[in-house]
């Protein structure tokens, strides 16, 4: 057992995690295989701990099987997972416009600014956003991380969804997605960041419009009408808004 030294604090990646399964593998197998080789009686004690062994090795390699098909793009450093969560439209990493000076005929300012509105980057972003802005909303505009140039989207076919941060107050999300709807009215979709997978922290107060419809089938997601998402009140508490939207889940 000394010739194994594993110190937790040293673990940060999950392949360095796999590599420790992998070690504490090898060391089980040879304490339950010597054992085996040295029990005399009764019999048949060498031989249960010999297919033991064998089933935990199987079962390790199972794992781990699994662990670099189905689970593979979770295992990946931090960043490489956030832009995994990026390409598959469900978070995103954008980049911020520069401000705008404020505008005295500007009404309705938000009262709590500290969150973030994403938008899916089409010939009307950039117009939309100045609308946002105008607003007092912190906006930016979803660029690909890849050394490519960003894809501009030409309509939101296929890209219907609204990621909701859960952190967000009711009233500054309804009033950010009814003025998002007078222009893009093609959004049918809401989901809740706290409500699926294991988001990075920031994604809870982050709305992005724009979302893949391929995870709107993954969630099994129902639509709202456009007169549904202008009929709602702002005032509502979060509590009620974010029911209201567990309502569309199937």
């Amino acid at each position: 057992m000394s010739g194994t030294n594993l110190a937790p604090e040293k673990i940060t990646s999950p392949f360095q995690l796999m590599a420790a399964w992998f070690a504490m593998l090898v060391l089980l197998s040879s304490v339950l295989l010597t054992a085996a080789v040295q029990i005399e009686s009764p019999v048949w004690a060498a031989g249960y701990l010999v297919c033991f062994t064998s089933l935990v090795v199987i079962t390790v390699i199972a794992c781990v099987f699994l662990m670099l098909t189905k689970f593979r793009p979770h295992l990946q450093d931090g960043k490489e997972y956030a832009r995994w969560l990026k390409d598959q439209g469900q978070y995103t990493q954008g980049v911020r416009l520069p401000e705008l000076p404020s505008s005295a005929e500007a009404t309705d300012k938000v009262e709590d600014n500290n969150f973030l509105v994403s938008l899916l980057n089409t010939p009307s972003a950039i117009a939309l956003s100045q609308k946002l802005k105008a607003r007092g909303y912190n906006v930016e505009v979803y660029e690909d991380p890849s050394p490519f140039p960003s894809e501009v989207h030409t309509s939101l076919s296929g890209q219907e969804g609204i990621w909701l941060g859960s952190r967000i107050p009711a009233r500054e999300a309804i009033n950010a997605i009814q003025l998002v709807l007078n222009d893009w009215s093609g959004l049918k979709y809401i989901h809740l960041s706290m409500d699926g997978g294991d988001p990075p922290d920031y994604v809870h107060e982050q709305i992005f419009f724009g979302g893949s419809n391929k995870v709107v089938e993954r969630y099994g997601l129902k639509p709202w009408t456009p007169k549904e998402l202008m009929a709602l009140n702002p005032e509502m508490s979060d509590e009620e808004f974010q029911r209201k939207i567990r309502e569309k889940y199937s």
